[in-house]
């Protein structure tokens, strides 16, 4: 905890570096707590994994981001739908091979997991010397496709190097989560509040498909069907 005295300006100096990593803002929990969120729902995310993440690995990170969910009385329901070999060597692959991926019926939103081979080890390693060297940080935990805001994916492995120092696979996908729901970049978290509270009261709207939980992307476009 931060001690009293410490003005927002002078905090914020040296909490920049380490919240842009690892949340979508800093909380603001009067503000949180001022808001009605509704009763609790629940949101299908349709799961596809590479080897070696297995599900226990599902469990645990979806057990993670509901903690962070019971916030906004909502609930991610992860079903697996398969196991692959990765699409591509980057994230921009696996995020264009999303975005040719059919969204079933019963999912409302669908998230890659990525694991670690070796190729990915070495990157890390090269990723290391460069923030070592130069203080500039190339690895990406994960993204969600801007068009939607129903795709995205994680890393779900990784045990060492520069990664743990900022983040983990719980608060990527807590992150990205928050992403998927429609929130944005933010200093403050009150626009994401908000941004929440109005997806969930999409759940009213006539024109929405009944079996499709909705987004609002960041870009402020309502999705009420089911992205093809």
């Amino acid at each position: 905890m931060f001690s009293p005295w410490i003005s927002r300006p002078f905090f914020l100096l040296f909490a920049i570096p380490v919240f842009s990593c690892t949340t979508i803002g800093f909380h603001e929990e009067t503000i949180r707590n001022s808001m009605a969120f509704g009763e609790e729902v629940s949101f299908r995310v349709c799961v596809i994994k590479e080897k070696g993440v297995d599900e226990e690995d599902v469990t645990t990170l979806f057990q993670a981001w509901n903690e962070e969910l019971r916030y906004y009385h909502l609930k991610a329901e992860p079903k697996v739908l398969a196991e692959m070999e990765r699409p591509g060597f980057y994230g921009s692959d696996i995020l264009d091979y999303l975005l040719s991926y059919p969204m079933l019926d019963s999912c409302d939103r669908l998230l890659y997991l990525k694991g670690r081979t070796w190729g990915d080890v070495f990157f890390e390693i090269v990723t290391l010397g460069i923030f070592a060297g130069v203080g500039l940080k190339l690895e990406v935990q994960g993204a969600v496709e801007g068009k939607t805001n129903t795709k995205g994916y994680i890393k779900a492995k990784y045990i060492s190097t520069i990664q743990l120092l900022f983040t983990s696979p719980k608060s990527t996908l807590i992150h990205e989560g928050y992403h998927l729901l429609g929130c944005g970049h933010q200093l403050w978290m009150k626009e994401c509040y908000e941004r929440i509270r109005d997806v969930k009261s999409l759940l009213n709207d006539p024109k929405r498909d009944p079996n499709f939980f909705p987004v609002i992307t960041t870009s402020g476009k309502k999705i009420l069907k089911r992205p093809i």
